[in-house]
């Protein structure tokens, strides 16, 4: 006669298998944003960020050197390299490119993270933080740079401002709808009313950006 055991295998002690490493350090960076979103940078201790995921402090230093580099993690999740990541392998016709990023970025900062996200950066003067600015200039330089390559193949308008121009006026308005309405306490309303002026702007820009027929150059 044979006997199964129902007792689950005992884990070796030393360091925990990478699934479960993998699984606390998610759990201490959503924490991290929950009470950063609700209480800010500088209102949001190590212990509390622990205690919310019922860990000891001295678990959360295994997995982060401290509160700033759960910060810099938080911002690598869903800060503005999103605009960055929502470049690549997009279409090359100027405008299909236009309404194809906006997209992309609406759905990565409309994610419940990059919400809390929004929500830490408008608090304790993060919006000036060096780290949100280098992400804001790298995803301002890839897109001028696709706009310079189009205006030198006579592909979009020229008449209407230099590639960085174009740049900023592409995004700047997305960026103003995520942080008036894409935030941690966004009402329903106020994310439906991001998802519409965000779709509108790309649309109206990518009309805006093509040249006219019979134009040469966009001039």
């Amino acid at each position: 006669m044979f006997f199964v055991s129902t007792t689950a295998p005992r884990r070796r002690p030393g360091r925990p298998a990478k699934a479960e490493a993998g699984d606390t350090k998610a759990a201490l960076l959503d924490a991290a944003l929950r009470l950063f979103a609700r209480q800010g940078y500088a209102g949001t201790s190590i212990r509390a960020i622990a205690r919310e995921v019922g860990l000891s402090e001295s678990v959360l230093y295994a997995h982060f050197d401290g509160k700033r580099a759960l910060y810099d993690a938080a911002m690598e999740l869903a800060g503005p390299q999103a605009a960055t990541l929502a470049i690549d392998d997009a279409p090359d016709d100027p405008a299909a490119f236009v309404e194809t990023f906006a997209a992309r970025v609406l759905a990565a900062w409309d994610d419940p993270r990059s919400r809390q996200v929004t929500s830490l950066v408008t608090r304790d003067g993060l919006m000036h933080d060096e780290l949100l600015d280098l992400g804001i200039e790298d995803a301002l330089a890839h897109l001028s740079a696709r706009f310079a390559a189009w205006q030198s193949d006579g592909r979009i308008r020229t008449d209407l401002g230099s590639p960085d121009d174009l740049a900023y006026a592409l995004l700047a308005p997305i960026a103003h709808a995520r942080m008036l309405w894409l935030h941690a306490e966004a009402t329903q309303a106020q994310l439906e009313r991001a998802r519409h002026r965000i779709t509108a702007h790309a649309a109206l820009f990518a009309r805006t950006l093509t040249p006219r027929q019979g134009a040469h150059g966009g001039r």
